[in-house]
């Protein structure tokens, strides 16, 4: 009856440990079509009270995927007040897929907050422990805000491959608009490192698909083909691509900077003046100092060198700020160290099984060596034991001689009568021990 008892209870208590509430089935369901629906999974899970929620698990995947219909809906969080149980539950339990989720949306708001380092070790931890997730698209975009800092800090290789492999991971999950997108941002980085044949092979590629893309992906096409042709020089095609950028792209998505850098390569002056007037660039630091550096080169072209010297006061003024703003941090050298620090633990891992090794090897030998000395001081009291029974022997067949010498002697004796009747009785009673003595003797053989 205790025995029944007992399994009951910690049926119910198994039982306990492993139900949900009456919001698990949703917040499940959610997660299938967060991609497709981010408005509604947002709507859906704001509407569930977090009280009401079971376990710490259940809490953990409602935080995780809040936090992700957020950020595609474009809500910028600065706190961790939603994500917060995501990243105390999938530190140490959840699949792959919830850890890169967590990191990937930690970074995320790191990344609001403008700590880049911060957001930078979030996506290479991401990287690292989400690496068997199948979750592409998170993968994908893991790559994109890696790239978008090497990008900040000047990085161009780092960026390129970055973008290159996010570029991968959207082509196969067919999403076209970004797959072009980050090899755009690949081919910048290529023009940045003077490498133009690279540029040109990636510009190529994104040129089969500027049918399948949006406006925002067709203005980046345009840029950066008319960027390529600036600093090859290639003159004669920068008109006719200028044009096809008007009649492609809507004005509000054309990158007037980048026009106005094509008009100053072919000389045309003025018209880079007129695109650029009235535009403002202040809430952008890195568009702003591009946006005083292309009026410089245009007031020296006009021979304007009043507004040519103010405007480039301006631009040193903002490339101080820009240049300070990107070596303030040091997340230039978060993946070095995270990477060092792998290495290091990857290192001490060795030099444990090395040492656990040597220690095996040496508690072996001294085993062995305790077994050897056992069996030789067994071996050595065996010969001891064995010279001394050879001993023994060697004194009992010595004293069996002088047995059978005696007995011989008393025969001889008895056989001669030299000896008086008292005598006789004496001797008989003597040869009578002797004799035992000799068939004993003569039974152990």
């Amino acid at each position: 009856m205790k025995r029944l008892l007992f399994i009951l209870a910690l049926t119910l208590t198994l039982v306990a440990c492993n139900r949900h509430s009456e919001h698990w089935a949703t917040i499940t369901e959610m997660e299938t079509i967060i991609e497709e629906r981010p408005d509604s999974v947002l709507n859906v899970l704001q509407a569930i009270d977090t009280d009401e929620l079971i376990g710490d698990e259940e809490r953990a995947k409602h935080a995780l995927l809040l936090s992700m219909a957020m950020d595609k809906n474009y809500i910028d969080r600065i706190d961790f007040e939603v994500l917060q149980p995501a990243i105390d539950y999938y530190e140490d339990k959840g699949s792959a897929t919830d850890k890169l989720r967590t990191y990937y949306y930690q970074g995320r708001i790191y990344h609001n907050r403008g700590d880049e380092a911060a957001a930078m070790e979030s996506y290479v931890k991401a990287i690292n422990i989400g690496e068997n997730s199948d979750d592409i698209l998170t993968k994908a975009r893991l790559f994109v805000a890696q790239g978008n800092i090497y990008n900040s800090l000047l990085r161009w290789d780092n960026a390129i491959n970055a973008n290159l492999q996010a570029a991968e991971y959207f082509y196969q999950m067919d999403k076209i608009d970004s797959f072009v997108n980050c090899n755009l941002k690949a081919c910048n980085g290529y023009i940045q490192n003077d490498d133009y044949d690279n540029a040109q092979r990636i510009l190529d590629k994104c040129s089969n698909y500027i049918g399948e893309v949006s406006n925002e992906r067709l203005s980046l096409y345009y840029a950066a083909k008319l960027t390529l042709q600036i600093q090859t020089e290639d003159n004669r095609n920068i008109l006719t691509t200028i044009d096809e950028y008007f009649v492609s792209v809507p004005d509000a998505n054309r990158n007037h900077l980048t026009i106005a850098n094509a008009y100053i390569a072919i000389g045309e002056n003025n018209k880079a003046l007129d695109i650029l007037e009235g535009r403002d660039y202040s809430s952008n630091i890195s568009k702003e100092r591009k946006y005083y550096a292309t009026l410089v080169a245009i007031y020296e072209n006009l021979h304007n060198y009043q507004l040519a010297h103010e405007a480039n006061k301006k631009f040193y003024e903002l490339h101080d700020a820009y240049v300070y703003s990107v070596f303030e941090q040091d997340t230039q050298f978060v993946e070095e160290r995270y990477n060092l620090e792998m290495a290091k633990a990857r290192e001490t891992e060795a030099k444990n099984r090395l040492t656990i090794i040597v220690l095996g090897c040496a508690v072996a030998l001294m085993a062995s060596l305790y077994i050897i000395n056992h069996i030789r001081k067994r071996l050595k009291k065996s010969r001891v034991e064995n010279a001394q029974l050879l001993s023994e022997k060697a004194l009992y067949e010595q004293m069996y001689n002088e047995v059978v010498a005696e007995r011989d002697a008393l025969n001889e004796m008895i056989a001669n009568n030299t000896i008086k009747e008292e005598a006789m009785e004496i001797i008989k009673r003597r040869l009578g021990v002797l004799n035992t003595i000799i068939v004993s003797h003569l039974s152990a053989k």
